[in-house]
């Protein structure tokens, strides 16, 4: 990984969270993320998290080795990218912050519902017995 990139690790089973990674490909222009796929976290960095919590939410790892899960990964990821900057500005306006979390954590609730309506396959994590 080098030194200024953002590593992202997305579910590559499920189908809304790999359009976002390729819409996240598109937008960053200036190779500024690494995404990979959190199966291979381990792999990839030494201090990873289990592949359960690593499916619970989008994570990210700096080049300082420090992590973010859920909104607050979303947040860093529009930091480093030009075009999603804005929205992390407005995202830390004391009126929004709130919702930084509640947003993500439904989006992600329903990522198979979302899934399905973008014609991708259904995220592999919501078919697993509960």
């Amino acid at each position: 990984m080098s030194a200024a990139r953002l590593m992202v690790f997305y579910d590559a089973d499920c189908g809304f969270c790999t359009r976002s990674a390729q819409v996240l490909r598109m937008l960053d222009r200036a190779g500024r993320l690494e995404l990979a796929p959190l199966h291979e976290a381990a792999e990839l960095t030494p201090d990873a998290p289990p592949v359960a919590r690593l499916l619970e939410s989008m994570h990210v790892r700096d080049h300082h080795g420090r992590w973010s899960a859920g909104g607050t990964a979303w947040m860093r990821i529009a930091d480093v990218l030009p075009l999603l900057r804005p929205l992390g500005l407005a995202a830390r306006l004391p009126i929004l912050r709130g919702l930084v979390e509640p947003v993500y954590d439904l989006v992600a609730r329903n990522r198979h519902r979302l899934s399905h309506l973008l014609g991708d396959d259904v995220c592999a994590v919501d078919r697993l017995p509960r």
